[in-house]
């Protein structure tokens, strides 16, 4: 019969709390997304929050400290672009119009979209300020140090003005010139677009 050593005991018992408090920050964060999404920043209270997570809101704010600190993290994941950016600079309009365009295609039945997010949350005062430095931070600075030429950040700007203003009309107002039109033919006439921005 084999006997645990105590030291084996204890590795056990640190990734079953590592697991836990993954599963836990992750339920978190997903009950924040649909809150925010649906209800704005303002209007989301962490205990209604923690409620639908199961959790309390003494542990909401353990692991993200306050309000703005879940905000930020929610941000974080639902804007994360993740490798999208990491191509051939050649690439980097199709890849980019391919994303925006097939966004819609790709949703996961009534879960809250980043489009939601933005659209529920950006004219808010605690939230704005968190929205702007994630986007400069996360798309429009990393996607500005992949350019060349001049003007980098204000074209990498114009090109997250461009994906933006097509996912609203396209996802939220469900504009019908757009929604009767050919995705692939959508693809082609959006890379075009951004490749003027992204080439300069």
């Amino acid at each position: 019969m084999m006997v645990e050593q105590d030291g084996d005991l204890t590795d056990k018992c640190a990734q079953v709390r590592k697991r836990c408090s993954s599963t836990t920050r992750e339920a978190i964060l997903d009950s924040a997304m649909r809150r925010f999404a649906r209800h704005g920043f303002e209007c989301s209270g962490v205990r209604e929050i923690a409620a639908d997570a199961g959790v309390t809101a003494a542990l909401v704010n353990r692991y993200f400290g306050s309000k703005e600190g879940l905000f930020a993290a929610v941000i974080e994941r639902a804007f994360d672009v993740g490798d999208l950016l990491e191509c051939d600079p050649a690439e980097l309009a199709r890849r980019l119009a391919v994303h925006i365009v097939r966004s819609r295609e790709n949703r996961q039945g009534d879960k809250p979209t980043p489009l939601l997010l933005l659209l529920r949350t950006a004219a808010e005062p605690g939230a704005v300020n968190l929205l702007r430095q994630n986007l400069d931070r996360n798309f429009v600075g990393k996607l500005a140090a992949r350019l060349e030429g001049p003007d980098t950040q204000h074209r990498a700007a114009m090109v997250a003005a461009l994906m933006t203003g097509f996912a609203t009309l396209d996802q939220s107002l469900k504009c019908s010139a757009i929604e009767e039109d050919d995705r692939q033919r959508l693809i082609e006439k959006m890379t075009g677009y951004l490749d003027q921005w992204i080439r300069g």
